[in-house]
């Protein structure tokens, strides 16, 4: 009995034994399968640096018999840099039921990664690396580790930005008793408050609530020429003055003395609409064709007709009519200056919460702040206006201050979080100030932040606003370098018609057409920039990245030399990039490198 016990363990020994070499065995087979059949493509190839990312495309195909219902077949995605020391997981393919399509009868994943740029990540490579593995137990058998791509293109990255603002230059000093302008937007064919202000009629509140012996309050409203009707200004400035009457009867207690009334506007519409196109980005030729509509003798039907037909019809929907529907509110009141060390003073007991906050008024705690250089010190005593005041201004110097502090920042979490609050507090200053600089700067600290998409959309609010001609450009400017680094090409270059003659314009412009491989026009635009500044170290660059593109080795030698020269830096730049690969230990880089 005792040997038959014997002989049983020993079997059932071998039996597990085998089995789990039989397990690894096959798990070995398909790994050996799947490196010899399996079809990885990545496009683009190299990877190309985006922005402050690294998109690209992975597609796998295997044979259909490495999909089992005991064994799963899956890819891993990785990029090695820093010499290989330095390893970036990105994802992997799964081939499993569900998780799969088949193309040409084959199990097929198409999938799209991205990872943040470092320059460090230049000359790194993509790699896959299959593995089988045991549903049940889960052991596991890797692949040999494979190179699939070569990075990075960091061309696109040759693009010109400036995302630069500041905090609200200092009025106080001048303007202390002048009055108070705020202008509010409407829907197309809107007057109706609760409908479209939301909380943005919160701006108003710290002007009912002033602590001051009176005030006189004037309204006047505006309204687009393709609206219905004509007395939308009329009901729209009605509708804010009603407004206000009704919130000072219920938050005021000082017994202010308060004079609301609406004024009729001044200006017809198509006065209105001459004054806002001044105030655009639109070539000469564009604003005198819909000069002369206006100026003509045809009736409003007509004229707003024929507005449709010119060639900025679209510019005119998108950004000029949406700032002609509004209401505007001038606050008048007078107020004694105080001294600035008085107000310096009385500011920092309001930030160290030693002193009532209605001791000072908004204008002067928010001048108080410019009083002093120190970053922390100014954050401090914004923070202390925005609690005391709720209005746009404090808001937006608060947002500056954490994009100025942001960007001193090296360490990137640190950084990333200064930007969010900047990103908050200049929210809030858009909800209550809605005007091209605020949301210009609203949309740089989110394209600053990395968020792309966002940052395009509140581009575009502050062009549809209207605004000073340079502030409008410099937004197209922007929104147009954004449109780069997510390879909208054919956008950027729409973007920088209204983007006037810069530096910035003539380089996005260059890098867009070299993108789109139209080399010519690219010199061109790069011949425009250098026009504006010459012997720019990056006009001459890409240049030289043009040369390596259309084979031009004159050109790439000539115009690297003075890049370098104008710039060292270049030098480990050129020996890095991808473009020059093929140029490597021949005497047109070479000898280019020697300045």
């Amino acid at each position: 009995m005792q040997f038959l016990t014997n002989q049983t363990n020993k079997l059932v020994f071998t039996l597990i034994v085998g089995s789990i070499f039989s397990s690894g065995c096959t798990l070995q087979r398909m790994v050996r399968q799947a490196e010899k059949n399996q079809i990885i493509t990545v496009e683009p190839s190299p990877l190309v640096a985006n922005g402050q990312n690294i998109t690209f495309e992975l597609k796998g195909q295997i044979p259909n018999s490495l999909v089992r219902d005991k064994q799963r077949y899956k890819v891993d995605v990785f990029y090695l840099y820093n010499n290989d020391e330095k390893r970036e997981n990105l994802g992997s393919l799964n081939f499993e039921f569900g998780e799969f399509l088949f193309e040409k009868e084959k199990p097929t994943i198409s999938k799209v990664f991205t990872f943040p740029y470092l320059p460090e990540k230049q000359n790194g490579k993509l790699m896959v690396q299959g593995l089988a593995i045991a549903k049940k137990g889960g052991e596991t058998k890797y692949g040999k580790p494979k190179q699939v791509a070569i990075g990075l293109n960091t061309t696109p990255l040759l693009l010109v930005r400036n995302n630069d603002f500041s905090f609200i230059p200092e009025t106080y000093s001048e303007g202390a008793n002048k009055p108070a302008v705020l202008t509010f937007y409407f829907e197309e064919n809107q007057a109706k408050l609760q409908n479209y202000a939301g909380s943005k009629l919160q701006t108003l509140e710290q002007y009912f609530l002033d602590n001051v012996a009176s005030q006189t309050v004037k309204v006047s409203g505006s309204q687009s020429p393709d609206e219905a009707g004509t007395n939308m200004a009329e009901k729209r400035a009605t509708a804010v003055a009603q407004y206000y009457r009704d919130r000072v009867n219920v938050l005021d207690y000082s017994g202010k003395k308060v004079n609301v009334t609406t004024q009729p506007t001044q200006e017809k519409a198509d006065e209105i609409l001459i004054r806002k196109l001044k105030a655009t980005a639109l070539p000469k030729k564009d604003v005198q064709e819909i000069v002369a509509i206006l100026e003509s003798d045809k009736n409003n039907a007509q004229k707003t007709a024929a507005l449709k037909t010119v060639a900025a019809a679209e510019y005119l929907e998108n950004y000029v009519y949406p700032g002609m529907r509004a209401a505007y509110i001038e606050i008048n009141y007078n107020r004694n200056r105080k001294s600035d060390y008085e107000l310096y003073l009385l500011a920092r007991r309001i930030a160290e919460e030693k002193a009532d906050s209605d001791v000072l008024t908004e204008d002067e705690l928010q001048y108080a702040a410019t009083l002093t250089p120190l970053l922390n010190e100014k954050r401090k005593l914004y923070e202390a206006a925005v609690k005391t005041t709720d209005k746009w201004a404090a808001y937006y110097n608060l947002g500056t201050v954490y994009m100025e502090m942001a960007r001193k920042e090296y360490r990137p979490k640190a950084k990333q979080e200064l930007l969010t609050r900047a990103i908050h507090n200049l929210t809030f200053a858009g909800f209550r100030n809605p005007t091209v600089p605020v949301y210009y700067s609203l949309a740089s600290a989110y394209h600053i932040r990395g968020e792309m998409l966002e940052a395009l959309q509140y581009y575009d609010y502050a062009l549809r606003l209207g605004g000073e001609p340079e502030m409008l450009q410099r937004t197209f400017a922007d929104k147009a370098a954004l449109e780069i680094e997510i390879g909208q090409y054919d956008d950027a270059i729409a973007s920088l018609r209204y983007a006037g003659n810069s530096y910035q314009t003539n380089m996005n412009l260059g890098l867009s057409y070299l993108l789109k491989e139209n080399y010519e026009g690219a010199l061109a635009y790069y011949g425009k920039a250098l026009e504006l500044k010459p012997n720019d170290a990056l006009a001459n660059y890409s240049i030289a990245v043009l040369g390596a593109h259309t084979n031009d080795a004159a050109l790439l030698e000539s115009s690297l030399r003075k890049a370098i020269k104008a710039d060292n830096t270049f030098v480990q730049k050129a020996i890095n990039d991808l473009e020059f690969r093929t140029y490597k230990g021949k005497p047109a880089f070479e000898d280019a490198l020697i300045r």
